[in-house]
């Protein structure tokens, strides 16, 4: 999970534990509303609907953290769930001024029924601005997700990287030819969440192919990734050391293929990669 969406889950709690706050205000507002056209709405709904969102929106956010993917149609929900709860109180203080605006209207021009209209009118105008609002914000922040997400594979891919090399230079040859297709892996996984290309599994099966359809892995290095995944294999399984030269073969490979399927966002590993290793050092 990025720290983004661990934000938005601290403010909806947040937003939640205010709202356990005001409970005994609400218990002694009683059935106080305000009246509109065929109905009151009461204080109190509007209270537990408020918290009805932001308890769906954390509950979504779950669901997608639970999946250990990235994320998917759960956290879009949860997003959208977290931008109705803004916007919940002020469209319907706009929805109390439709109605005050009503009785003046009535006051001024002795008409009910045209008091009626203006509040009827007012609010389907502001409802209508409120989807909008909602919208938009949905979209911002599905998008600020997938950065936070693709910044943060991005790290990882360099982490990789800068890890098969340090086992390089330490002799340990398998585990460079290990960490330096994660780093491949995790490029990959980039770049399909970049483009919003959803696999079954981060599996370099399904990445490969995946990537190859849409063009991120240029053709001619293509053959070349599936030497690379091969000497991986028998880097690992194999009961002897594999030699420094198929080990450095393997590196230059590797850096090359990353350099084909870079992104404009590759600037930012570097300082997200020591945010990363921080974040390990810490767990350990």
């Amino acid at each position: 999970m990025s720290d983004f969406a661990k934000a938005k889950v601290a403010f909806a709690l947040a937003l939640a534990g205010l709202l356990f706050a005001i409970h005994p205000l609400m218990e002694d507002l009683g059935t106080a509303g305000f009246d509109f056209p065929g109905f009151v709405l009461h204080f109190r709904v509007i209270y537990y609907a408020l918290f009805a969102l932001l308890g769906g929106s954390v509950y979504f956010f779950a669901i997608d953290f639970l999946t250990l993917s990235q994320p998917g149609l759960a956290h879009r929900v949860g997003n959208l769930l977290y931008a109705v709860a803004l916007l919940f109180p002020p469209v319907f203080v706009a929805i109390w001024l439709s109605a005050q605006i009503g009785e003046a209207v009535v006051l001024v021009s002795n008409s009910d029924a045209a008091g009626e209209i203006s509040m009827v009118a007012s609010s389907i105008l502001a409802g209508a601005g409120a989807i909008l609002i909602v919208y938009l914000i949905s979209r911002v922040m599905n998008r600020r997700d997938r950065e936070a997400n693709v910044d943060k594979l991005a790290a990882r891919e360099a982490l990789h990287f800068r890890r098969a090399e340090e086992m390089h230079d330490s002799g340990h040859y398998d585990l460079a030819a290990l960490e330096a297709f994660r780093s491949i892996e995790t490029a990959l996984s980039r770049k399909l969440f970049d483009r919003n290309i959803r696999v079954k599994s981060a599996r370099a099966s399904e990445l490969i192919p995946a990537a190859a359809q849409a063009g991120i892995i240029p053709h001619e290095l293509v053959g070349l990734l599936h030497e690379v995944r091969v000497a991986r294999n028998r880097a690992i399984h194999a009961t002897t050391p594999i030699p420094d030269e198929d080990a450095r073969w393997l590196l230059d490979t590797t850096r090359k293929i990353l350099a084909a399927i870079r992104t404009e966002r590759d600037d930012q590993a570097e300082a997200g990669e020591e945010d990363l290793l921080g974040e390990e050092v810490g767990a350990r």
